[in-house]
């Protein structure tokens, strides 16, 4: 394991690749004799009752056949779980007493009202690649597109608190992989997961945000102007939460497990030893996904969790977004850009800052440019697009500017 630094955090555990012997749980169900329409209201109104999680579901599918007929069975439904929560009794005998099928009317309101649409596993519309999972979640509710849910996707995520390189290496991957017409997936959180969804945005892509709050209360809210511009670009927003619900500390593992069951591979940009991103990594090996990670200099606590992956081998690594590419088995857009335009001194610049970001200080000594000429360059950089700096200390070259390849 590579630590830096005088505090040392225990680092999230990440499991093993795990073999199974024979079906187990939803593998074991089998659900194609239920009519969707009939079990829908019932689906819906056991998903509310505290403990009755994915695995929980599962079981009370398996012991009583039918949502339809568990619901009947009231308060013995909960002898399926594992462990029964204080408050699973009284909420069960509440939502008894209302009905399940005035429940769901209610939430399938509820979520039209906020433009989404109710869909559980016996659905048609259902995740195909959450339907391959084990445990998978019983009810979805789903705003914007929902074929962005059954198309090739790939997961970016990484820590709220990234670094200048592990935002730029974020919007590269995403915008290559975007232009490759792969669909982004990642959690809408601040950091590395907020620059993979505005930089697929960017390149016309779609995105896919799983959040740990219900559709009508996004987090963070700082990102609610994001999560509408993932709704207007063609894609979509998935939560197991249902509106109106009062949630207490956003159920994140939940979350990352979504993340990982809906995506072919996991690309891990920065994280440190305890990230929620590590969690996203662990349920990607769980479920069999490919886990990618990307390194990070051994003495950045941002990417302590990544070279460990790296150097445990239960991640590749990734090198370039090209690299990425051919290893998931997807060909790059190249797409040359003309530089023309360019002065030398912003060509010398851009030239350098391709190969590595830097400060103002590294770029006067690696270009041999004037204090004057290389603040102008920098300048003139900036208003293009070209180059941006992250806190003002170092320049880092754009998407832009990495299309336009070699500039002298």
């Amino acid at each position: 394991m590579i630590g830096v630094g005088a505090r040392r955090e225990e680092p999230t555990r990440l499991p093993r690749p795990r073999s199974v012997d024979g079906p187990s749980g939803w593998h074991a169900l089998d659900l194609r004799g239920l009519d969707p329409e009939v079990e829908r209201p019932f689906w819906i109104a056991l998903s509310l009752v505290p403990g009755v999680g994915p695995v929980g579901f599962a079981r009370i599918l398996q012991r009583f056949g039918s949502a339809r007929a568990a619901w009947e069975a009231r308060e013995a439904v909960l002898e399926s779980l594992d462990r029964v929560p204080p408050d699973a009794v009284p909420v069960l005998r509440r939502l008894t007493r209302r009905g399940a099928r005035t429940i769901a009317r209610r939430i399938v309101s509820d979520v039209h009202g906020v433009g989404g649409e109710v869909v559980t596993a016996l659905d048609p519309g259902y995740p195909p690649a959450l339907a391959t999972t084990d445990p998978r979640p019983a009810v979805l509710y789903v705003g914007g597109d929902p074929a962005a849910l059954a198309s090739t996707a790939v997961a970016i995520v990484g820590t709220r608190r990234a670094t200048g390189y592990g935002r730029s290496v974020a919007q590269e991957i995403a915008d290559e992989l975007a232009r490759a017409g792969v669909t982004i997936v990642s959690g809408l959180a601040i950091g590395i997961d907020g620059e993979a969804h505005a930089a697929t945005l960017d390149a016309g892509g779609r995105t896919v945000a799983v959040l740990p709050s219900p559709l009508d209360r996004i987090y963070p809210p700082r990102h609610r102007e994001l999560a509408a511009r993932v709704v207007a670009g063609g894609g979509a927003l998935l939560s197991e939460v249902p509106p109106g619900n009062v949630i207490g500390r956003p159920d994140f593992a939940r979350r990352n497990r979504i993340i990982a069951g809906l995506s072919r591979a996991v690309v891990v940009v920065e994280a440190p030893d305890r990230s929620g991103a590590l969690l996203t990594a662990a349920a990607s090996i769980e479920l069999g996904r490919e886990l990618y990670a990307v390194p990070g200099p051994i003495d950045s606590v941002a990417s302590r969790g990544c070279n460990r992956l790296i150097a445990d081998h239960l991640a590749s690594i990734v090198t370039s977004s090209a690299a990425l590419l051919t290893s998931i088995g997807l060909a790059s857009d190249p797409r040359p850009v003309s530089v023309a335009s360019l002065s030398e001194p912003e060509a010398t610049v851009l030239y350098k800052l391709l190969g590595r970001p830097g400060s103002v200080e590294e770029l006067r000594t690696r270009t041999e440019l004037p204090t004057s000429s290389l603040a102008s360059a920098l300048t003139l950089l900036e208003a293009r697009g070209l180059v941006t700096s992250y806190g003002g200390a170092t320049f880092h070259p754009t998407l832009a500017a990495r299309r336009i390849g070699e500039v002298r």
